[in-house]
């Protein structure tokens, strides 16, 4: 076996591969939509990042990036990403396989300076997990899924709350509690610090279109709020049948009462009466807050993990230790 450039000699067999490990995942996680195709960009070899495992001419393997970008996620480092469809290996000896890629491929980001190196991963793939963890990745991010079935509300009843999909005219009231969000990221553990003018920036985009809010009201107080869009983190997320959480905060003192619950119960009702079978949601697996709330209701098909390596090894020139 040889590691080399993944080219764009190898997309054909690329896509292959990775319709067969969603395939398994799907196995595990039977609410994951069929997919007719999986994506393959231009991007994961024109630039040039990434590698591919290769034994008499077939492919055992392969390793795309999208990137890089500047200041990932909000550190002084760049870093690169690898979605799901973005990588892919056959079965047997998977762990060695990925262990192998990400030798050449760290060498090969490192000399290009860059120091974050991020990957979505099957949750269920354990070769590829233990692959990865023994070099150093780490968990940050999930995707989870769950099909429209009511989720389990504890706490009894609403009371006086009562839930409905906003417009516009409510933006000014649930602007708080997107600002709550935004200081309860930055807390302990979690750490995804934004400023004031960073939390007013992404209330604008919010704000914009592209997304459905549903807010759960006490009386004239917004206490809870769930956002919705067509697309999420991943291809999967694309589909017709399929509709995705990409915001929710429940006020501290209105927690414990099944409000939240409620409001996803709400929220499923509305899409379901309108075609939509499935519902996603990605979250960060470092906030404990939403780590017990949807891993407890929905089920992980991807964990996203990153490693960072120390910038004093993303010199120019850098050839390495001397052995």
């Amino acid at each position: 076996m040889e590691i080399v450039e993944f080219t764009e000699n190898y997309i054909t067999e690329a896509r292959r591969l990775a319709a067969e490990n969603y395939e398994e995942e799907r196995a595990h996680v039977p609410t994951l939509p069929g997919i007719n195709e999986i994506p393959m960009e231009r991007e994961l070899t024109a630039n040039g990042l990434g590698t591919a495992a290769v034994e008499h001419g077939r492919l055992l393997g392969f390793w795309g990036c999208v990137g890089p970008w500047e200041r990932e996620y909000g550190s002084l480092a760049s870093g690169v990403f690898t979605p799901i469809h973005a990588h892919g290996a056959v079965q047997e000896g998977r762990a060695e396989l990925y262990r192998r890629m990400y030798q050449a491929l760290a060498d090969k980001l490192v000399r290009r300076g860059i120091a974050y190196h991020s990957i979505s991963v099957y949750a269920h793939d354990n070769q590829a997990l233990s692959g990865l963890f023994t070099y150093g990745f780490g968990m940050r991010c999930v995707d989870a899924v769950r099909d429209m079935k009511e989720v389990p509300v504890p706490g009894g009843t609403a009371g006086t709350v009562v839930f409905r999909e906003s417009g516009q005219t409510d933006f000014p009231e649930i602007r708080k509690l997107r600002a709550g969000l935004g200081r309860h990221l930055g807390e302990s553990p979690c750490f995804i610090m934004m400023d004031e003018d960073s939390i007013a920036n992404w209330q604008q985009r919010k704000e914009s279109g592209g997304v459905r809010m549903f807010t759960a009201w006490n009386g004239k107080e917004p206490v809870a709020y769930l956002e919705i869009t067509d697309e999420g983190e991943n291809f999967v997320t694309g589909g017709r049948e399929v509709q995705n959480v990409c915001g929710a905060y429940c006020m501290p003192q209105y927690r414990g009462r099944g409000i939240m619950q409620m409001l996803v119960n709400y929220v499923m009702g509305v899409l379901q009466a309108e075609g939509y079978t499935k519902l996603g949601v990605d979250y960060e697996s470092i906030n404990p807050t939403a780590w017990g709330f949807w891993n407890k209701y929905f089920e992980a098909y991807t964990y996203s993990l990153t490693r960072r390596i120390v910038e004093s090894a993303c010199r120019e020139g850098f050839q390495g230790p001397v052995s």
